[in-house]
């Protein structure tokens, strides 16, 4: 992992997938600041308020699909509006269990966006750059 990755954000509903997640992170790197968010809906309105301050912001989200209220998909569409001061600084990982085509699919379609199944892997960690 690139040492520029300072902080990382995790919005995933599921309170156990987000704390493996954060807790390999925290193995790979203790140095690196992870937010933790169970609401797509509160991980937006974070965003939305630090969109200019770029010691808040995440440089990477890892962003579950399958979340009530607000899906991934649709925190993706909510983010792209955001200014373009956050849309260049901050990438999208989406992690899933889904073996969807259509969704693997859709994930790919923008190039701040990228893809992986869950659970992480150190391995897939290690090869995160920018």
């Amino acid at each position: 992992m690139n040492q520029k990755l300072k902080k990382i954000m995790i919005v995933d509903d599921n309170e156990f997938d987000c704390y493996i997640t954060s807790k390999l992170i925290a193995s790979f790197d203790s140095s690196i600041d992870i937010m933790e968010f169970n609401s797509s809906v509160t991980a937006i309105q974070y965003l939305e308020e630090y969109q200019e301050d770029l010691e808040k912001l995440p440089k990477l989200i890892f962003l579950d699909i399958y979340m009530p209220i607000l899906d991934g998909f649709e925190f993706i569409e909510k983010f792209k509006t955001l200014s373009e001061n956050i849309k260049n600084y901050t990438k999208i990982c989406i992690l899933s269990t889904t073996v969807d085509d259509f969704h693997i699919h859709k994930a790919k379609e923008n190039e701040n966006v990228f893809f992986t199944s869950k659970p992480i892997t150190m391995e897939f960690i290690q090869s995160i750059t920018f």
